[in-house]
């Protein structure tokens, strides 16, 4: 009787540590976001408030263009930060958003990787993309939103 309590309080114990392991890793995946345009672009720098109506409502930007934005899948780690943080949205109201956006018009693609979004984004200059922090190369340039840069305090698209 001892060693199946043993055995079990054992097994317990590597289950918690499993369980917490996993639950850090998820809440560590999730990092900085970044809205990237190609080098020299115009546009270096936005509010949060213009932004997110840009993104939810208008889908143009303040000089009349009509917007394209490069992402990657909106339930990733990345995007729910956009979609909460930033759009005040769940994931799925965000990809309910993006579908209702690209009926009338191409608004929104959703690509596999920061990378591909990157790689798109260099064919389409008027456009941006929303990518994981660690995915900038020198080929972009970050904006700013309410003056600040990611990792800076108070950066309103940081993770966790």
């Amino acid at each position: 009787m001892k060693i199946r309590i043993k055995i079990a309080s054992r097994l317990a114990r590597v289950l918690l540590v499993f369980l917490a392991f996993l639950i850090g890793v998820k809440l560590a995946s999730a990092t900085d976001v970044a809205v990237v345009t190609l080098k020299d672009s115009s546009v270096a720098a936005t509010n949060s408030s213009d932004l997110a109506k840009t993104l939810k409502a208008t889908h143009k930007w303040r000089n009349g263009r009509d917007l394209l934005v490069f992402l990657t899948d909106p339930s990733s780690p990345e995007m729910r930060v956009v979609a909460e943080k930033l759009l005040s949205m769940t994931p799925i109201d965000f990809r309910r958003s993006i579908e209702a956006a690209n009926k009338s018009r191409l608004v929104f693609v959703v690509v596999g990787s920061d990378d591909e979004a990157l790689k798109m984004l260099q064919s389409n200059p008027s456009a941006v993309a929303l990518v994981n922090v660690y995915s900038i190369n020198s080929s972009v340039d970050v904006w700013k939103i309410d003056g600040r840069l990611p990792f800076e305090p108070a950066y309103l698209l940081h993770g966790q």
